[in-house]
């Protein structure tokens, strides 16, 4: 029996005997330091340009409230980096210092130095990709990972900053228990890859207020208006082998392709510029292609290029129908190519239509010539049309050369290509002139006054004119004076005979 105590009681002795140790020298046991492997999962999280916090740190645990927008579709590459880290450990460099210096090392890209662990790519709705079992030791030593983000979508401009990631990695609020399971929130900022828009000029140039208050651009035939492009540039453009820009513009609206300058850049060293030709469904365009390799090309990376080129409004523009032009961006490496398109504002020229016919039976008059003018608050003809071939037109003080317009076998006249009324003189209108009307009517005396707008040019916005037949009279020496002074010498002759007997009727 005794021998049994003393049994026991030396067993409880060595189950006391470590803590008792660890008291007394300090020592802190940890159940995690087991543990030979972690799990990392890396958060990309997107925040749109200007809105990336400075102040936002990671904590290695879950954090719902980081902020930004998941996003799939970044590819990053784990490093072991231990040795290096520790060679700067042991010179002195603190814990801090020599994070960072690994960090600056990799800002381009991994060092020599790092080892290729292994790869992934984020994905899913909450943009994620896990890096598992990582080795947490080397025998003795813990292990430092580099995460190095090494590729990501085209409107990425600037990379995520280089992770350094020093095990072991404690839980929030402990200092003896490791997380196992460390969460890392890498962040980005996104830019839209291209925008488009008229240059400032050519705004002031086309805005117009319509009656309903609402602003539109509008311009007439033959009229030239600039556009701009911003276009950013990733941040790993020089791994590209596709980096171009195509500019298709619908029918109605030209490109100049030798206007195109892309500012800072240099043509034929950095970009070079082709025109494409007009189709049925679209007018000229261009395609520009950069140089991913040129040192201009690559020192844009992360930044914006400004594009700027002219464009004309055509004659085959329809009035009323919404015009624009579509740039598409494409970047990419072979078959795996990101092509972003983004349209400039619409564009609408203005037009009218008219119908000519009878006043009385609404037949339609063929034959009826007019001029365009403008008139003055007066009423007075300021100003008449010329229209050239490519549909322009200019306007000139006399009638000298201004063009003539004719109805068809349907009484249609129709005017388009035109600035809406609201962008004319003060007092001004746009007005018809019949300078000849149909055979067998007469004349119109007063100008048609009319108003271009949008949707002016509608079928159920058309604008009868009228005319009205002259009397049917005889020509002078013609055939038919005779059969009038016959038919008179014969009444008159009735007449005297009647008249004759009846006064010898009355003296009877």
């Amino acid at each position: 029996m005794k021998s049994k105590s003393w049994s026991q009681m030396a067993n409880a002795i060595l189950l006391v005997l470590p803590l008792l140790v660890s008291a007394l020298f300090g020592i802190t046991n940890v159940s995690a330091d087991t543990t030979d492997s972690v799990n990392v999962t890396l958060h990309k999280r997107v925040f749109d340009e200007g809105q990336v916090p400075d102040s936002k740190t990671n904590t290695g645990e879950v954090d719902n409230n980081f902020g930004g927008t998941p996003l799939a579709g970044v590819t990053f590459t784990a490093y072991d980096v231990t040795d290096h880290y520790l060679n700067l450990r042991s010179s002195g460099d603190t814990a801090e210092k020599a994070s960072q210096e690994v960090q600056s090392d990799a800002a381009d890209a991994a060092p020599s130095y790092a080892t290729k662990v292994a790869e992934g790519v984020t994905a899913g709705a909450d943009g994620t990709v896990t890096f598992s079992n990582l080795k947490s030791k080397d025998g003795d030593k813990d292990k430092v990972y580099l995460f190095v983000e090494t590729n990501s979508p085209t409107n990425i401009t600037q990379k995520a900053a280089p992770i350094v990631l020093a095990l072991p990695v404690y839980k929030s609020g402990s200092d003896s228990e490791i997380n196992s399971d460390v969460h890392v929130y890498p962040k980005n900022e996104q830019t839209d890859a291209i925008t488009k828009d008229l240059s400032d000029e050519s705004k002031k140039d086309l805005i117009v207020t319509l009656p309903d208050g609402s602003k539109v651009y509008n311009a007439t035939y033959g009229q030239k208006f600039g556009y701009q492009l911003q276009i950013a540039v990733p941040w790993n453009i020089a791994d590209k082998d596709t980096f171009n820009v195509v500019d298709t513009p619908n029918l109605g609206i030209d490109d100049d392709a030798t206007t195109v300058k892309v500012a800072g850049l240099t043509e034929g060293t950095d970009y070079t510029v082709s025109a494409t030709d007009a189709t049925d469904k679209n007018g000229k365009g261009f395609k520009i292609t950069f140089n991913p390799t040129a040192a201009a090309v690559k020192a844009a990376a992360g930044k914006k290029l400004t594009v700027t080129y002219d464009a004309t409004l055509t004659n085959a523009a329809v009035p009323d129908k919404a015009l624009n032009n579509t740039a598409t961006l494409n970047i990419g490496n072979g078959t795996d190519v990101t092509s972003t398109p983004v349209q400039g504002p619409e564009i609408y020229t203005g037009g009218v239509k008219f119908v000519k016919q009878d006043k009385q039976s609404a037949a339609k008059l063929a034959g009826a010539e007019f001029q365009l003018v403008k008139l003055n608050a007066n009423g007075d003809k300021v100003a008449y049309a010329t229209q050239a071939t490519d549909g322009s037109y200019t306007w000139a003080s006399n009638n000298d050369s201004a063009t003539t317009y004719t109805s068809n076998d349907q009484g249609s006249v129709e005017l388009k290509g035109l600035e809406y009324s609201n962008k004319l003189a003060d007092g001004q209108s746009y007005a018809l002139v019949e300078t000849k009307s149909p055979a067998g009517y007469a004349l119109l005396t007063a100008p048609v006054k009319f108003t271009v707008t949008k949707g002016s040019y509608a079928d159920n916005q058309t604008i009868t004119v009228t005319n009205i037949k002259k009397g049917i009279l005889p020509s002078t020496g013609g055939s038919g004076i005779y059969l009038f002074l016959i038919a008179g010498a014969l009444l008159m002759s009735g007449a005297y005979v009647w008249n004759k007997r009846n006064k010898k009727n009355q003296n009877i």
